[in-house]
């Protein structure tokens, strides 16, 4: 599926906090003009209007329930517009605060799609809607097919490792409840590392 190819100009920033995406354009319309077409642009996208004043627009998207949706518009992000009126243009920096994605490179991309469209939306020229939706639910997909690859290496890993923890944990004397335990903590932290694992590799972790 092909991106914006402006998308790969947009400034990515790793905070203590989180990711964060800046993007700057100048509108050819007054601020009041400017910020009104912008909020309409991303309530489309999925966001919803936080606050809005004269020389900034802030707007939150997701509710942390990623792990039911899986898609990057799923997760929280909240948006902050600062808009710098000059006579008939306004100058519009957006910073995208990512709070439980961009991860991934692919996830980064189709924020980074968002954000460069909205410049062509106030200059009034097309914006493919339809294209960066099929593009959020390819993600979606690519994660649910990656988790359950993960999930089932990952179990199958497990079996294999609660088969030498049984063999071997007995004979040092430990046995009843706490084999238990161990041997549950083991399959968690194999399946979860399996599942991670595969999302990595379908998705192109921006971390080593």
């Amino acid at each position: 599926m092909t991106v914006n190819p402006s998308a790969h100009l947009v400034s990515i920033e790793e905070t203590e906090e989180g990711i964060r995406l800046h993007w700057r354009f100048t509108a050819l319309t007054p601020v009041d003009q400017a910020r009104q077409r912008l909020q309409e642009y991303f309530e489309r996208l999925g966001y919803a209007l936080v606050d809005s004043n004269e020389n900034t627009l802030t707007m939150r998207r997701g509710a942390g329930n990623s792990a039911l949706d899986w898609s990057p518009r799923s997760k929280k992000t909240e948006l902050l517009a600062r808009f710098t009126p000059s006579k008939s243009r306004t100058g519009v920096a957006i910073e995208l605060r990512l709070y439980d994605g961009g991860n991934y490179e692919a996830e980064c991309r189709l924020y980074a799609w968002e954000l460069v469209e909205a410049e062509q939306y106030l200059h009034g020229e097309p914006v493919n809607f339809k294209a960066m939706k099929q593009y959020n639910h390819h993600i979606r997909m690519q994660v649910f097919r990656a988790s359950a690859r993960g999930f089932v290496a990952g179990l199958f890993l497990a079996l294999i490792a609660i088969a030498i923890l049984r063999r071997v944990l007995p004979g040092m004397g430990i046995e009843g409840w706490l084999l238990g335990v161990i041997t549950s903590v083991v399959t968690h932290i194999i399946i979860f590392w399996q599942v991670k694992r595969a999302n990595r590799q379908a998705l192109d972790s921006r971390k080593s």
